[in-house]
């Protein structure tokens, strides 16, 4: 029942913003160029959001692709490492090989690459007593006035 209200409200939502004749299709279309406009704009007016924005999404790509590098070195860890499937035709070998136009260029010098080699935890070295307090320490606290 729920969904057919729902429904029934998008689509009076729906029928209210289709334009009834060419004048108001003329506004709206009009409206939704200036919208366009001034998004385009928005660097411009602001420079400084879309410097420290590009900053986060940079730090974002180069987490993603930390990452991603770590997930392949511990699936290279576990399965040996992956080789890529001979291509019969140059053409295909080279389009496979051409970075697309979504890859970010990776950067190791930001961050580093984790090692292939396991840390191993530090053994617990008993050291006998560990009763380190002093008489003084032992001494009950002071537990403030009685109110």
């Amino acid at each position: 029942m729920m969904f057919l209200i729902r429904s029934a409200f998008w689509l009076v939502v729906l029928i209210l913003l289709i334009p009834t004749d060419g004048e108001q299709q003329k506004k709206i279309y009009g409206m939704a160029q200036t919208a366009v406009a001034d998004i385009r704009s928005f660097c411009v007016r602001n420079p400084e959001t879309c410097d420290s924005g590009q900053f986060a999404i940079n730090v974002l790509v180069q987490k993603a692709q930390y990452g991603a590098h770590m997930v392949q070195s511990l699936v290279n860890d576990q399965t040996g490492t992956f080789a890529p499937a001979r291509y019969p035709d140059n053409s295909q070998q080279a389009a496979a090989n051409r970075p697309s136009a979504h890859q970010a260029p990776v950067d190791n010098s930001v961050m580093p690459v984790p090692s292939a080699v396991p840390i191993e935890p530090t053994p617990w070295i008993d050291s006998g007593s560990q009763n380190t307090l002093s008489p003084e320490d032992l001494k009950t606290e002071w537990s403030g006035p009685n109110v």
